[in-house]
């Protein structure tokens, strides 16, 4: 067995047969070196740390220590949450290394997106891809980093190639989904999953992919029915529960929504999704529930600390609730939470909106004039509807 052969298969996403042919050398060898690293990494994205490491000392007795080695290492630092050690050995690895090793890359590239240095961790990954470009989860994760940028073209053929590379791969098809329906190329995107959906038949995340770009399409029954079989195939998964509840909430059945959402919340099961569906339906109540779709907003902000949408929603409703007690402290307070959704999506326009509109309220003309055209420089030219806000706005605060 040899490094590369082992290589190729983990790079391929082959876990099972990458294990399988480890374990048979390492039958016939117990001292098979590549079998006992392969087994360590491996080991180390099962969570099984203990023996990970006994593995990987079993490989470096003696004092054999190669990029190989310390690449499972790394991974092993990391799995345990020793960000700062995996960096200094991947940085060490990505020194030293001759030829290069992808792998370094790619690994650094995690560390520094769970930092959000998103530009560092697509420069780490445009590497990897550079050095090794024909691993489908290479360019997977820069497609990812560049939607997190939204680099959407660029990410596009990234999610191509990671297709072509392995068709069989659903969170590639979701992504790319998610893309095409930024860009609005929504029957395109149906496209996609339906084409996934022939591959993979009844998968649910490609299910779930498809109720939402249906429902967003306007074929709302198909969609609805969809996420009925999802939510009956899987009563206990809070993905598949919460999009239910979703389109309970799109064809007006308000009330079996909260009630849905808030099951699923005594099972301890509540997700930044359901505790926004939750919100946007004591929004929509007659009359509607202010306070209590302020505390749903906050937990959904606090089940996703990533997630840009819950807090820009909360900014808003503060800055609209005009019986929310002291209007300054209320409109503070939604400067704050959009400041946070603006931090989580630096690229998003519709933060930066609605913080050019509270200071404006507040009287504070200067800023409110600075973000309105941060608006104007941040929102793509088809987005009419935002540039049209923050124009009426420069004139108005004049």
């Amino acid at each position: 067995m040899t490094t590369q052969s082992m290589q190729a298969l983990l790079k391929a996403g082959e876990v099972d047969k990458a294990r399988e042919l480890a374990e048979s050398a390492l039958s016939k060898n117990k001292d098979d070196r590549v079998a006992l690293l392969t087994l360590a990494k491996l080991a180390s994205v099962d969570g099984d740390w203990d023996r990970a490491e006994q593995l990987v000392n079993q490989a470096t007795r003696g004092g054999v220590e190669d990029a190989d080695s310390k690449l499972v290492k790394a991974a092993l630092a990391s799995s345990r949450g020793d960000l700062e050690g995996a960096r200094t050995l991947y940085t060490q690895i990505i020194r030293e290394a001759k030829p290069p090793r992808a792998e370094a890359h790619f690994g650094l590239s995690f560390i520094l997106g769970g930092l959000n240095d998103f530009p560092g961790a697509r420069k780490e990954l445009e590497r990897a891809v550079q050095l090794d470009p024909d691993v489908a989860q290479y360019r997977f994760n820069l497609a990812r980093v560049l939607l997190a940028q939204e680099e959407l073209t660029l990410a596009l053929p990234h999610l191509q190639r990671a297709l072509e590379l392995n068709p069989l791969n659903p969170p590639v098809y979701v992504t790319w989904t998610i893309i095409l329906q930024q860009l609005g190329e929504l029957a395109q995107a149906e496209d996609l999953l339906r084409d996934g959906l022939k591959l993979m038949p009844d998968q649910p995340e490609l299910l779930n992919a498809l109720s939402r770009v249906l429902a967003a399409r306007g074929n709302v029954p198909e969609a609805f029915g969809i996420a009925k079989h999802l939510a009956r195939e899987f009563p206990d998964d809070p993905e598949a529960q919460g999009n239910l509840a979703r389109m309970m909430m799109a064809t007006g059945h308000r009330v079996e929504a909260l009630e849905l959402v808030r099951k699923l919340e005594a099972r301890g099961q509540a997700t930044a999704q359901t505790k926004s569906i939750e919100a946007m339906v004591l929004e929509a109540g007659a009359p509607p529930d202010v306070e209590g779709a302020v505390h749903a907003w906050r937990a959904a902000m606090d089940l996703d600390p990533e997630d840009w949408a819950p807090a820009n929603n909360l900014g808003n409703l503060l800055m609209r609730w005009e019986e929310g007690g002291d209007p300054e402290e209320r409109l503070t307070a939604a400067i704050e939470i959009l400041e946070e959704s603006r931090r989580r999506a630096p690229h998003r326009v519709e933060p930066v909106l609605n913080l050019a509109i509270v200071h404006a309220r507040k009287g504070d003309k200067t800023k409110a004039q600075a973000m309105a055209r941060e608006v104007l420089k941040l929102a793509p030219a088809d987005a009419k509807e935002l540039r049209e806000q923050a124009e009426r706005l420069l004139q108005t605060v004049r």
